[in-house]
């Protein structure tokens, strides 16, 4: 069975075999039980579509969807659809993380920012718990037009069929004029602006489409999503992972290090394996996190203090919100302060021995090999 989520879609086209839609929202379930959403990580392909709050938070348009203070309508409705009670937007992102991690299909919908200030500065693109998503829209500029025609169609394109529906239906509303980096476009309209294209996201690819306008087309683009086929994250290619350490801690370093090469990592980037007499200790060090996919800092009392774990850490830390990839992966080894900065992520504990092999399991499965 494959499950779908779509999130301010809603399909209405015949049961497809093998396959149960869901059209639920990302707001908390203790807000709204039964318009929120499984966990992102439990659905092979997410199509999200956040025209409004209410789109992205509840699944589909509501009462408010079209009023400009939307978000004061829906608080005054219900005081739990306050956008920071009804949405954990840093919970679906990592949500959203593991489900790529995962090999899901992700779709995600041009839509207007709808930028409002309610206790604060918001805006839609929250909905799409994909930060580098939302960086690439804000960095591109964003057309809302009206038209039918369309240019140009890449025919291996796997949404081929929904741009034609699209273009004999309702029509297309947005468009990219200046897209930036990262985004390979697939479909354009006559002059030349992009209607949809694939987006970059590590070692996976994702797809950022004008949004439907039709009931056929909402259809259409769920059946074309359907036909991608969910990436096996274990056949990708590998890129290696640096161990950022102390010396002190260097005993279960070496131990990690050796556990998984056994378990069929082929680059493990340890500085005495990798140096030799004579070697710049600098220029290796460098080489190594350029090779490396993650940057897996060992947190000890000793290690959070020390110079090198320091600036390993700060040019990991510099490399991941630059390109809005996970790089930064903490090993607690031992009870201590984290640093502020790494507070937010999700840590593997290997502070206690007996946890070893659990904990390695779930660094394996980061790492596409378990």
């Amino acid at each position: 069975m494959r499950n779908v989520l779509t999130v301010g879609i809603t399909y209405t086209g015949d049961a497809i075999d093998g396959v149960e839609i869901d059209n639920l929202g990302l707001c908390q379930p203790r807000v709204d039980h039964d318009r929120s959403a499984y966990p992102l990580y439990e659905y092979d392909t997410i199509i999200i579509n956040p025209a409004s709050y209410t789109h992205f938070l509840f699944g589909q348009a509501g009462e408010f969807s079209d009023e400009l203070y939307e978000l004061g309508k829906l608080k005054g409705q219900n005081d739990r659809y306050d956008l920071d009670s009804a949405f954990d937007r840093e919970d679906r992102r990592k949500e959203m993380e593991a489900a790529i991690g995962d090999g899901a299909t992700v779709v995600w919908c041009l839509s207007e920012p709808k930028r409002v200030n309610f206790f604060g500065y918001r805006e839609t693109h929250l909905g799409y718990v994909a930060p580098k998503v939302a960086r690439l829209l804000k960095r591109s500029e964003l057309l809302v037009k009206k038209g039918r025609r369309i240019g140009s169609i890449d025919a291996d394109s796997p949404f081929a069929r929904y741009f034609e529906t699209l273009s004999r239906t309702g029509g297309w509303t947005l468009c990219l004029s200046d897209p930036d980096d990262g985004y390979m476009s697939t479909a354009a309209t006559p002059e030349g602006y992009s209607l949809g294209g694939e987006v970059a996201l590590g070692t996976t690819t994702g797809w950022l489409l004008t949004p439907p306008t039709s009931e056929e087309a909402a259809n259409q683009l769920v059946r074309d999503s359907l036909a991608l086929e969910k990436a096996d994250p274990r056949h990708e290619k590998y890129h290696g992972i640096f161990l950022s350490h102390t010396g002190v801690d260097k005993p279960f370093v070496r131990q990690l290090r050796k556990d998984l090469l056994a378990h069929g990592v082929e680059n493990v980037w340890l500085d005495e394996a990798e140096i030799d007499i004579g070697d710049s200790l600098i220029a290796k060090i460098e080489e190594g996190m350029k090779l490396s996919r993650y940057i897996a800092v060992v947190l000890s009392n000793k290690s959070i203090g020390a110079p090198w774990v320091k600036k390993e850490l700060d040019v990991a830390m510099n490399r991941e919100i630059s390109s809005g990839e996970v790089v930064v992966l903490p090993l607690l080894y031992e009870e201590c302060e984290l640093p502020e900065f790494l507070k937010g992520k999700l840590y593997a504990d290997f502070s206690k021995q007996e946890d070893y092999e659990t904990v390695l399991g779930k660094l394996l499965r980061r790492l596409r090999i378990a």
